[in-house]
């Protein structure tokens, strides 16, 4: 008889070895969840920007501006001479200035781009015009270059032409931008005169 109980021990012995652990990590998973939905601490907001529209000041606004039209505003550079000797160093003398002038009148463009309309109503209206226009600058310069790199070397009287009419071009139409073509509002042309790159470029002073 001894050993009939002695399997029944050994039974719920087994019982107790496998349910036990079982329940444990049941009451364990109860606990974890109940913890995640009751009292688990709320999740920290992502940081973001102070000002999440993103507009700069008038005077963070005008700065970029008028850092970004230096460059096509103004050319320590003058317009090279044609040399009637050296045709093809004048041509290339030639497309070197107005490859310099193209990458300024872009850089300008690009810079007001990235400074965006300034924070006035309508302020698009602002900053179009100027953006179009240095394009336009841009355009008729490369325009030039192309002409200028087309002639064929032998052609001698046609590479005199073409270096007088660009030449002409950049003297009559200028290399650079000439301000005020950059109008701004009331509420901007004070605030200008005391930004240092405005006031380089006399952008906001008295007329």
């Amino acid at each position: 008889m001894a050993c009939p109980r002695s399997r029944r021990g050994g039974h719920a012995s087994t019982v107790r070895r496998y349910v036990l652990p079982l329940v444990l990590v049941a009451l364990g998973l109860l606990s974890a969840c109940s913890y995640g939905v009751e009292a688990a601490p709320p999740q920290p907001r992502p940081l973001g920007p102070e000002n999440p529209s993103g507009n700069p000041t008038p005077e963070t606004w005008l700065a970029q501006v008028c850092t970004a039209l230096t460059p096509a505003v103004r050319s320590t550079t003058p317009v090279p001479e044609i040399r009637p000797e050296d045709l093809l160093g004048s041509r290339q003398q030639m497309i070197v200035y107005l490859d310099m002038r193209v990458t300024a009148f872009d850089a300008a463009a690009d810079g007001i781009n990235r400074a965006g309309p300034p924070p006035v109503e309508a302020g698009q209206m602002v900053t179009e015009p100027v953006v179009q226009m240095l394009r336009a600058r841009s355009e008729e310069l490369a325009s030039l270059r192309e002409e200028l790199r087309a002639v064929p070397e032998v052609d001698e009287a046609t590479l005199l032409d073409t270096l007088r009419k660009a030449r002409g071009r950049l003297v009559l139409g200028g290399s650079t931008v000439s301000l005020p073509d950059l109008s701004l509002p009331p509420s901007l042309t004070a605030q200008a005169a005391t930004v240092p790159s405005c006031q380089a470029l006399g952008i906001g002073a008295p007329r």
